[in-house]
């Protein structure tokens, strides 16, 4: 018994020692868990020792009523995998009636936080005949397990050569389609993530008391919301990202995060693939309204900070003090590149040369792409092709055209009249942030559907003027691809506006 305790006394020192390291919480001496930890640790171990010792009660203290639990059983005669369950009842009774006794130096247990929230924690417990992953929540002020996904040495044999790095960028994949085929109410990418057994918990209040209770949903739920576009979200308010936590066994935990939301996953392994069993979702606590508003004119522009692909760094607050004209091209169309916002690119280039904008307005020029750097230097490398292709529109071949094209190719002679000199090279001198990541251009609703119902990935064209207290004074947001304000209407607006 001594020496079973003294090694869980040295692995819980150890293993939080480390989960303090990665969150940068360790300071010199001995680190002291909070008791946040303790009370999660203390929860797991309710759970395991409860069940090799033959202690109901242990059990019953650890576990939620609304558990749900389950392993990936393998049958070798078909190939294919079950899903076995315990429920809260059939584990309570089982440990007091002693089925899973075990001495505590046969146990080998070993407890790991892999993630902790202030309500929720994502717990790994290995020990010597089974591997669990817990989802742990605290509801009317106790931490219970809620979901449990367990795997035995026993049942993995068909797994010999399970490599969980080599596995993460499949995990990453069937959760990206989880996420995107409910945001997009797509049923079938949906169907292709998520196992017959799917069952999510919430937490809901109850009453006037502040009491919470969990409630459930399942596969039959997830697929009628999403053809019913219940939960459908466009670009603009995705923000997805994504996070494996751990894989073992057949099994991965993973982190999702979304613009208004948390969500925990519990995925197995099959024959087939992957697939998302259990989850646990709860609404994010750290967001605010201005997060979730675009850019209002008359307030304060949001700030940001982005990269500069001819160099550098640009953040909106070291500039206050000039007048900033942030220029959001379409980029992307099609196949192709949108020519009409290259054309612009190098008409504010010509008009700074020739005019000085920057000193007469006190004006400072950036476009911001969302894309990394390699493909803003094949944004720039196309100037010249699209260049040409303009022309072909301003002047169709043969100089003959009629009815629409040649409507076309006059409408174009007059919006786009400039023709550049390229042989010298694709000038470079405005910067160009680089928004990757597409925070900024999110945040700013640039991402999300045509109001003709079109589905889009790319930005809407878009262009706001900031004045030198960092006020936004006036922005356009575009719709097509030739639908931008003229340049000449740009420079009176700017004229009218900054001081």
């Amino acid at each position: 018994m001594k020496i079973i305790c003294l090694s869980i006394i040295i692995w819980h020192v150890l293993a939080i020692t480390a989960i303090g390291q990665q969150q940068g919480m360790v300071s010199p001496g001995i680190f002291k868990p909070s008791a946040t930890e303790d009370s999660i640790r203390k929860t797991a171990l309710d759970y395991a020792e409860g069940y090799y010792s033959g202690d109901g009660i242990r059990m019953s203290r650890a576990i939620h009523q609304d558990l749900n639990k389950a392993y990936p059983r393998y049958i070798q005669r078909t190939g294919e995998v079950a899903l076995s369950y315990s429920t809260y009842s059939s584990l309570v009774e089982a440990s007091t009636a002693k089925v899973g006794f075990l001495a505590d130096t046969a146990r080998h247990l070993s407890v790991t936080i892999l993630h902790m929230e202030p309500t929720i924690a994502m717990v790994k417990v290995n020990s010597a005949q089974f591997n669990d992953y817990l989802q742990e929540i605290k509801i009317n002020g106790e931490w219970k397990i809620i979901n449990v996904l367990w795997n035995s040495p026993q049942n993995i044999g068909w797994l010999k050569d399970f490599n969980p790095e080599k596995e993460k960028k499949e995990i990453e994949i069937v959760a990206n389609r989880y996420l995107r085929g409910q945001q997009r109410g797509d049923a079938g990418m949906l169907g292709e993530a998520v196992s017959p057994d799917f069952s999510r918990a919430t937490i809901i209040p109850i009453g006037r008391d502040g009491r919470s209770a969990v409630q459930r949903s399942g596969w039959e739920g997830l697929m009628e919301n999403a053809r019913a576009g219940i939960g459908r979200q466009d670009e603009a308010l995705r923000d997805n990202t994504i996070e494996i936590l751990d894989v073992m066994d057949g099994m991965a935990m993973v982190r999702l995060q979304t613009a208004t939301n948390l969500e925990f996953l519990q995925m197995y392994k099959d024959p087939q693939g992957w697939s998302v069993f259990n989850s646990f979702s709860t609404p994010r606590t750290d967001l605010n309204l201005n997060d979730l508003l675009p850019a209002i004119a008359g307030e304060p522009m949001p700030s940001f900070s982005l990269p500069v692909y001819q160099g550098g760094n640009f953040s909106l607050s070291d500039h206050q003090g000039h007048n900033i004209l942030l220029m959001f091209p379409r980029g992307r169309v099609g196949n192709g590149w949108c020519l009409f916002c290259q054309y612009q690119y190098l008409d504010l280039v010509d008009l700074e040369k020739k005019e000085q904008l920057q000193k007469k307005y006190d004006l400072e020029i950036v476009f911001v792409l969302p894309y990394g750097k390699d493909d803003i230097e094949k944004w720039f490398t196309a100037f010249p092709t699209s260049m040409k292709t303009l022309d072909g529109i301003r002047n169709p071949a043969g100089g003959q055209a009629a009815g629409l094209q040649k409507e076309f190719a006059d409408w174009a002679r007059i919006h786009y009249p400039k023709t550049f000199d390229l042989s010298a090279g694709v000038p470079k001198s405005i910067p160009v942030l680089i928004d990757e990541k597409r925070a900024v251009s999110k945040k700013l609703k640039l991402f999300t559907e045509f109001w003709d119902g079109v589905q889009s990935e790319q930005n809407i064209s878009a262009i706001y003027l900031v004045d030198k207290q960092g006020i936004l004074q006036w922005k356009y947001i575009g719709q097509m691809t030739e639908d931008r304000p003229s340049m000449d209407y740009i420079l009176k607006i700017i004229a009218k506006t900054v001081k």
